[in-house]
Order: structure tokens, then sequence, then C-alpha cells
């Protein structure tokens, strides 16, 4: 039976929003970090593509995930900016070689919780992984003790006033818990059941955020707290006092802390990480109060460090504004290894070599290892609208520039809106419905026209550029060797055409509209071939011919569509009944498709991921 099966899956960086903390949390049995990005949970591996989704949180954005701290555990817990938690498991399973089965993961959700009425912010497990504290922002409270199956109270988090940023729970017996958040004040609790036992209102300064507190490891002798305020603050571990600021005189601190984790050395834990908008990762000695090891980035806004998490007794992975994982080794100056990538959603693909654009601006080049040899560059300001990558990579934007590798080739006169790109060339229409014809080698104009009416959608090919407008729903084909001459197909589209694709030889032309409708026009007879390809239920994004193989002198026949609908359909000339779906492919809708040689797919999504999918025909 012909399919499309999933081969690997290129994972998102982690969410990030300037003067947060962005919450990580890694899990040494399978090596794997978890955060949230957008609407989706992540857990993905830093040595290879290995990554689980968990898309459970429905239209809520994922604010903090945790990993159960029990060795061989596949749980872990979430929480989203709507106030629910959920736990939820994932499984593995390797991969069979021996008949190329490649099988994914899979996720499950065990309980799910109205904690809160406002958003979560952190989540922590007891040592037992049965209790759970939740501190966010709410209406009548800021947190909740709650057991993870049944969501029972298991005490009452009073004392914070304002938006609570962070929780921990000592992973030892007496249990302990530490809260810290906006009104400055780190509030100690004695359990189970835990109630209020202490609040320390006066050694962070008044007015600022104090944005992480945790426990030492093993008997939790220590916790510490740090802030906007540039101080550290040590308390006692089991009677919440306060011990000592750990200050070192050497040290000049040029940004508030954001992020800290100890380094697990069982009961001998005295050393910890700290994270700075100084674009410094620092190692502290508790003990000696001295700052043992540091390791500096160049200072700029996007390399602010907002997460930390400890992965060995000499590693380190850090979380840049930009969302880069940045992961350092004592003894080494800088870091050995930076995975970087997308974190926000993609719209715009190309293949050969594969590289992607998504709406802030962003392009990145995927390298043959994948999400390890990803390199990104942030050189445009606005949404990318098309990649060409046939010299270099070509990119226009939103930002009314069309760049070559970070070189402005040329600047549009008016915003483009949509483009579409050809072998080096880019039919680029604006706001003011000026449609240009540029090289992307030059960034000369080869040719222009001013359209008669508002444009939704182009495609460029070798003899045409076509053209839907929104108005009249027609679709007008341009002779790109003069563009005054034109005509215009006689079926006129039910809805506004959202995307349109010449095929390879350009004797036909698809056109996808808004209610996933698509039209196929024989361009001899100028007459519709098929209008049996409405299989989608939404908006078409995106549709891409299967490349023609050059030995056989064969008929054009395939064609890949996304769609707003999440769905990833492959239709055909020959038999337009027959379609291989690929449902739910992309959490929020496929914004892109591609085809790198005849049977490898890439498809883009609103989730910020990019797959790769393996066609397999009768």
């Amino acid at each position: 039976m012909a399919q499309l099966q999933w081969t690997k899956t290129l994972a998102p960086l982690p969410a990030t929003e300037r003067n947060f903390s962005t919450k990580l949390s890694y899990d040494k049995h399978s090596k794997c970090v978890a955060y949230g990005c957008g609407k989706s949970a992540f857990v993905r591996s830093l040595d290879s593509d290995f990554q689980v989704q968990f898309t459970g949180h429905g239209t809520a954005k994922v604010t903090v995930v945790r990993f159960r701290p029990l060795a061989g555990s596949n749980y872990l817990c979430s929480g989203d900016d709507q106030g629910r938690v959920i736990v939820w498991s994932w499984l593995h399973d390797e991969d069979d070689r021996s008949n190329e089965a490649v099988t994914g993961t899979s996720t499950a959700i065990k309980s799910e919780f109205q904690v809160l009425s406002g958003p979560i912010t952190d989540i922590s497990w007891d040592m037992e992984g049965r209790r759970l504290c939740v501190v966010g922002e709410g209406r009548d409270k800021f947190g909740a003790f709650i057991s993870w199956d049944t969501g029972n109270t298991l005490g009452e988090l009073s004392g914070p006033s304002k938006r609570v940023n962070a929780c921990h729970i000592k992973l030892s017996r007496p249990m302990r818990c530490f809260t810290a958040g906006d009104d400055g004040a780190c509030v100690f609790f004695e359990g189970p059941p835990f109630r209020f036992a202490a609040s320390d209102r006066t050694h962070h300064d008044q007015g600022k955020f104090i944005r992480d507190i945790k426990f030492s490891p093993g008997p939790g002798n220590y916790a510490v707290s740090i802030g906007s305020d540039r101080k550290i603050v040590s308390f006692d571990g089991r009677t919440g006092e306060f011990i000592k600021y750990v200050d070192d005189p050497e040290e000049t601190i040029e940004g508030g802390f954001f992020a800290l984790d100890w380094f697990d050395e069982g009961s001998e834990s005295h050393k910890f990480a700290t994270s700075s908008a100084d674009a410094v990762i620092r190692v502290w000695d508790i003990e000696s109060g001295k700052c043992i090891n540091k390791w500096s980035l160049e200072k700029t806004l996007a390399h602010q460090q907002v997460g930390v998490a400890t992965i060995s007794e000499n590693q380190v992975v850090s979380v840049s504004l930009d969302g880069a994982l940045n992961i350092f080794e004592i003894g080494q100056h800088s870091p050995i290894k930076t995975i970087e990538g997308h974190n926000k959603g993609i719209t715009a693909l190309s293949t050969g070599p594969l590289a992607s654009g998504s709406y802030d601006g962003r392009i990145v080049v995927w390298g043959s290892k994948g999400s390890q040899s990803a390199q990104m560059n942030n050189y445009q300001t606005n949404t990318i609208a098309a990649i060409d990558n046939e010299n270099g990579i070509a990119t226009t934007s939103w930002d009314n520039t069309m760049q070559v590798s970070g070189e402005v080739k040329h600047t549009f006169a008016h915003q483009p809106k949509i483009a579409s790109p050809y072998k080096g060339s880019m039919a680029v229409v604006s706001v003011e419905n000026e449609l240009d014809i540029v090289s992307c080698d030059t960034g000369n104009v080869v040719t222009s026209k001013k359209l008669t009416s508002i444009a939704s959608a182009v495609n460029l090919g070798t003899k045409y550029v076509a053209v839907g407008y929104e108005q009249s729903n027609t679709i007008e084909l341009f002779h790109v060797s003069d563009l005054s001459v034109s005509f215009t197909l006689s079926t006129t589209m039910r809805a506004t055409p959202s995307c349109l694709a010449l095929s390879p030889s350009e004797r036909f032309l698809a056109v996808g509209d808004v209610m996933g409708k698509i039209l196929l026009f024989d361009l001899e007879t100028k007459a519709v071939k098929t209008s049996r390809w409405a299989f989608h239920s939404g908006k078409i994004t995106s549709m891409a011919w299967r490349p023609l193989n050059e030995e056989d002198e064969e008929e054009e026949d395939l064609i890949a569509t996304a769609s707003l609908d999440t769905h990833l359909m492959i239709y055909s000339v020959k038999k337009p009944m027959k379609n291989i779906k690929q449902l739910n492919a992309h959490k929020d809708g496929v914004t892109c498709v591609a085809w790198d040689g005849r049977s490898t797919i890439f498809s883009g999504g609103a989730d910020s991921c990019i797959k790769e999918w393996k066609l397999i025909l009768d």
C-alpha cells in the first residue's frame, strides 16, 4: 500500500521571552533535555535527531516541562499559560533496521488538572515522584501542592503575594519546599502536608524579581536563590534560615540572573551553575563563595543566557535568548557544541541543501547531520516569504529586502506580500500589486508589471508566471519573456486562490484555494483536467510537484499538498480519486512542503518543526 513514512523530525529550540527565564529539565538516564516551544512540549537528545513532541495542551502555550526524578522513569509533567498541568509519558522503540521498519515515539496522557487561573511558571516533583508543587499566576492563589495521579491537595501554598517564578521540593527527607517570586520573597514550606513555615523578604532588593531557587542534591543542606538584583542568597535547606550571600569580590556581574542548577555530587554537592543577562555562565562554590569557573559569550541581546541545566559533573547546557542550546565543559573556554534551529513557525522551505525560514526572519541551513549541524542567521527582521538556494541562500522578506547570505541585493519600494522562487529567480508581488521578477544573483529586476487587482498567490516557472486574484478568484498567466502577454483561465475558482504550482514541464497548473479544494488545469487546452482533489478541509498553504526522472520520459503525476488542516497529502494526475494521506502531520497546520529527490519530502509547520517523509509506492 502506498504511504508516507515518517523518517525524522528536526525539533525546534526552546521558546524564550525577554526578561523571563526559560525552564530547562535534563534527564541523565535518557540523556535528553525537555522544554516547551509554542503549543507543544518537546523532549530531545543533545547528541542526535531523536525527539518527542507532546501536543496535548491544545491551544495553550506550554511554559514549563519537568522530568520525573526517578531513574528509568519516562513520565513528565508540563504546564501551560492557561493554568493546566498534564502528566504524560513517552515511549521510544528502537529502530528495527533489519526490515527497514522505522518506528517513532508515542505519548500518553496519565492525568490532567486545572490548577491555576493564569500561566504556570514552574513545576517541581518530590523525590518519590508522587507529589507536585505547581506555581504561577492566578486570581485567588499563586500555586498548589497536589498528587500527580488524583490531583488531591497536599497542603496550602500561602505566603506569596505576587506571581511566583520558581519552586523546588527538596529531594530528601524531611521534605521541604521553597518558592520565589516577583514580590521579592523566598517562602519556605514544611510537609507533607505542606504548610507555611517562614518567609525571607529582606535579603533580595525590594522591587526586584527573584527568578529561580533550588535545593542542593542529596541531603539538601543548602538552598540558593537568584534574581534580577544580581544577588545569590544561600539558605539552610532544613530550616529555611538565611546563611550568607555567595559573593566573589573578584567577579563582576553585569546582568541579572535568570536560572541556576546544581551539580549532582550526592551528599558532597557544593557547586552550582548560574545563567545571567551578561551572557555569562558561572560555576560557584557555595562553601568558599567563589566563582570557580565561567564561560562568556559575546555580550549581545541574543546571547543573554536565560536558562541552564547541569548534564554531568563537568558539563552544563544553557539556552540563549535566541533559543540556541549551548553545551559547555569545564576546562574549555567556549561551547563544545551549539545546537541551533527555529523556535517560531516555518514559512519557507527549500531543498538541496535544506534551508528554511520562519516568521521572525530567521534563516536556518541544515547540514548533513540534521539538527546537530544547523546554522542559523538572523539578518532578516521579518517574515521570510520565499527561499531560493540555486546559488547561495537567497531570501525575500517582509522587511522590504532580498538578501543573499546576509548581503542585501535588492530593496523593494513596497513591502513584498507573496513570492515564488525558481532556479535563481524570484517572482515577488508587493502590497501595491507590483509584480517583479528579480534575479537572485545580481538583485536586478528583470521585468515588472503593475497588476490590475489584488493578488493572493503567485508561482514562477520557465515560461509562465501564474497569478491568482483575491477578489475575482481568477487565474492569469503571464509570459516570463514578456509580461504584457498574458491569458486568463476561463474557469473561476469557488474561493480565493491561496497557492499555485506549475508542473515541471509547465503543462499543468494546480490551483489551491482557502477552502481546501484544488483544481488542476491543462495549460495546453486551458481547461480543467480534474476537480476531484478536494480532500483537504482547510486553506491550501503549499504545493510541490514530484521532480521528473531525467532518464525516463514519463509524464508528471504526483503532487504533494500542505494545508492548514494539519494534513499532508499526495495527489495523482493519472488517478485523481487516489491519494496518499498523512493526517496530523504538523500541529496547527502544515505551512510548506518540498521534494528532495523523487522519494523524500520535507514539510514545515506552524509548530516550528521540519519533518522528513519517505514516499513508498506500491
